[in-house]
C-alpha cells in the first residue's frame, strides 16, 4: 500500500455499511445483484449497507477502540 492508497476510517457498523453500499454503486451492482452473488437475501445487504448495529460488530469496535486500533478500509483495485 502507497502513502497515495485511499482509505476510510471505520467506528461504527454504519461506517462500514456506508462504505459497502459506495463500493457496490462504484462496482455497478445493485443491492438484488449483490446479495444474489453471495448468497444472502437484498434485505440482509440492505441492513448492512444501512448499518443496523449487531453485538459482534459492536463489540468488536469497543475492542478495538480499548486497544488503541484504528480500522481503515481500502477498495482492492482487482475486484
Amino acid at each position: 500500500m502507497t502513502d497515495t492508497t485511499r482509505w476510510t476510517a471505520a467506528r461504527s457498523a454504519r461506517d462500514l455499511g456506508a462504505f459497502a453500499q459506495q463500493v457496490r454503486r462504484r462496482r455497478g451492482l445493485s443491492q438484488a445483484a449483490l446479495a444474489d452473488e453471495l448468497g444472502m437475501t437484498r434485505q440482509y445487504v440492505s441492513e448492512v449497507e444501512s448499518g443496523v448495529e449487531n453485538l459482534y460488530i459492536t463489540r468488536l469496535f469497543e475492542i478495538f477502540d480499548e486497544l488503541g486500533v484504528d480500522v481503515r478500509l481500502v477498495e482492492r483495485g482487482d475486484a
